[in-house]
């Protein structure tokens, strides 16, 4: 690229690397080479340090590409036909032509053109000069031209851009960096687009006692290299977790666009709009897995002794805040598109065999899984592991992104010999009643509760771990204690024997709060929440007292309603009569029987006087009641 070698190289999981060059230098001007998609990336990060000297500037080559250069210029030179594309694209400007022959014959002059036969396009093309000073335009067989002189110097910068242009590398793009005279001692550290490091796993795990297992985790880093140029003795780290990154439009020029105004018009202003653009994160690549045969597995046998000895760690771990770090202690060397991979983790770490149900994982049947604790001092990369049992191939898994000290479960397998059914119900449970503002305020348990049914058609007892998803503000009730909770999962062991049955029956349990009016109970349902010792024997008697003033009002209210309807039968009864006194005169047998009609009327309304005075001496009574209620709960309080 520019003899200035790679010497360190950080590696991330979202698409970039940093790339740092040292070395020595002797000149003013530094060439740098870049790939066109990497051009933003290294405008942001570009840092030049020359611990002899100073960087004066950095210039950057145009992000055009080689059609649009060449467009831009005053000369264009075809593959097959350049000589006349040039004098064609020199007409007007001052030449110099020599000629053939052996007085070798030179001619000044501004050419005027070149007059091409399509058969034979150099042998019998002419070439047309006009000379000033003599007023004359020769023409010149184009064979006969040994030597074109440019003497304009225009025309000269523009076949030298020509030429530059032609040699417009389309991948590349160049950065010159002008330095002071002398030698240089330079730093050239950039960031730039580089495939994502990847990580996989060996996870090698032998019986021991009580169910404990001897575990030994071996991780490999696996990263390419891409650029196009071997990689020498580098200092490589490979940088766990997700720092921000982007891309920002640096390279590619913008220039606003502006209002066209003409003389006459007069155009509204503008508003001053500016353009968002998006900061687009790059996403985390997933690790790719690193496939292992089972054949090469099954001879020889494989212990956590021999792979232990057979690949020592070469990688050191950092801490770097939210970021982990794997500095590869050995100078890496890799060449021109070729990957590597370097051993960057082998740590013997206590674990344990499990069968884990979970529905969430999948239904019906427990996982084979390894219970591990990350106790390798490192943050652990995801990626994928192989899973060795006593020697064999178990299965495999993915090993997620796990901080030092969390725990890991690696789950291998289903074991289809074990069954799990689940059933589930919800009951509500009365288990108390206040009296509160005016009303019963009822408190009741909603019980959740699900049973795991579990059915082995294995020839030996196993263990089973059940991780139940906890339901928000919820107490475990009638359920023996979990062996842990993390989180929002509780964990029971469930042993189940050979060929056997188990069951697990998990309650939760969630006390809730609702309002009832107190003059909705009964005397009866009074007795039976004492019985059931929902009611101490203080809060039954006040509630006694208290129904026993709603039972007054009740019949206050009854009576109320009796009065209404006998007051409303008078009224009917009045509307008859006046009826049927309206069409009598005053004298003989009508007479008598109008005066008749007329008493029996005044009787009716002395009744409503009545009937009023009745209604308003329970009206009364009403509220009176209401009041000793209130009074009482006044006192409840």
């Amino acid at each position: 690229m520019s003899g200035l070698p790679i010497k360190r190289m950080v590696l991330y999981k979202h698409g970039v690397g940093y790339f740092e060059r040292r070395g020595t230098f002797s000149g003013e001007m530094l060439q740098l080479s870049f790939p066109l998609a990497a051009m933003d990336d290294v405008l942001k990060s570009l840092i030049v340090i020359d611990q002899r000297g100073q960087v004066r500037n950095i210039d950057v080559a145009t992000p055009e590409d080689r059609a649009t250069l060449l467009e831009r210029g005053s000369i264009h030179l075809s593959d097959g036909r350049s000589l006349l594309d040039l004098l064609r694209d020199l007409r007007g400007r001052h030449v110099r032509l020599t000629l053939t022959g052996k007085q070798g014959e030179t001619i000044s002059g501004v050419v005027i053109g070149v007059d091409v036969e399509e058969e034979k396009p150099l042998r019998r093309a002419l070439v047309s000069l006009y000379l000033s000073e003599e007023r004359v335009v020769r023409p010149l067989p184009l064979d006969e031209v040994a030597r074109v002189e440019l003497l304009d110097d225009v025309a000269h910068n523009d076949l030298a851009f020509f030429l530059r242009a032609a040699q417009h590398d389309e991948r590349n793009r160049t950065a010159t960096v002008h330095l002071t005279p002398g030698e240089h001692d330079l730093l050239v550290g950039y960031v730039a687009p580089a495939p994502a490091w990847r990580v996989s796993y060996r996870l090698l795990c032998e019986d021991g006692d009580d169910g404990a297992a001897r575990c030994f985790l071996q991780g490999w880093g696996l990263f390419d290299n891409q650029l196009e140029e071997d990689l020498v003795d580098v200092e490589v780290t490979l940088v766990a977790g997700q720092p921000v990154s982007f891309r920002y439009r640096l390279y590619e020029p913008q220039t606003p666009e502006r209002p066209l105004i003409g003389d006459e018009s007069r155009p509204q202003p503008k508003p001053d709009v500016p353009q968002v653009r998006h900061l687009r994160a790059m996403k985390l690549m997933e690790a790719e897995g690193m496939p292992l045969m089972a054949a090469a597995i099954a001879e020889p046998a494989v212990s956590i002794e021999t792979i232990a000895e057979s690949a020592t760690p070469v990688a050191a771990g950092e801490e770097r805040g939210a970021l982990f770090a794997y500095r590869v202690t050995q100078p890496v060397s890799v060449g021109r598109g070729k990957s590597a991979m370097a051993p960057i983790i082998g740590t013997a770490l206590p674990g344990r065999r499990e069968l884990v149900y979970n529905r969430a994982r999948r239904e019906r049947h427990p996982l084979a899984a390894i219970r591990l604790a990350n106790e390798t001092g490192l943050t652990l990369e995801r990626g994928p592991v192989t899973v060795l049992i006593n020697g064999e191939y178990a299965g495999e898994s993915v090993l997620p992104f796990t901080r030092a000290g969390a725990a890991i479960n690696v789950f291998h397998a289903v074991e289809l010999g074990v069954n799990v059914s689940e059933t589930s119900s919800t009951t509500h449970k009365l288990h108390s009643i206040r009296l509160g503002d005016g009303d019963l305020i009822v408190d009741e348990y909603l019980l959740l509760v699900r049973k795991y049914g579990i059915t082995s058609a294995l020839d030996k007892p196993c263990t089973v771990i059940v991780e139940h998803p906890r339901a928000e503000a919820t107490e475990l009730v009638d359920t023996p204690p979990p062996l842990a909770e993390e989180g929002k999962l509780a964990r029971w062991e469930v042993a189940v024997p050979a060929f056997g049955k188990a069951e697990l029956v998990v309650c939760e349990r969630r006390l809730l709060s609702r309002h009832e009016e107190i003059r909705s109970l009964t005397g009866e349902r009074l007795q039976a929440l004492l019985r059931d010792q929902v009611l101490d024997e203080a809060t039954f008697q006040q509630l006694s007292g208290i129904l026993n003033l709603f039972r007054q009002i009740s019949a206050a209210e009854q009576a109320i309603a009796e009065h209404e309807r006998e007051r409303q039968r008078i009224f009917e009864r009045q509307q008859r009569l006046q009826q049927q006194i309206a069409p009598l005169r005053n004298e003989g047998e009508e007479g008598a029987l109008r005066q008749r009609y007329v008493a029996t009327l005044a009787q009716l309304e002395d009744q409503i006087e009545q009937i009023d005075a009745a209604v308003a001496e329970q009206q009364t009574l009403i509220r009176k009641l209401h009041e000793r209620i209130e009074r009482r709960l006044r006192r409840q309080k």
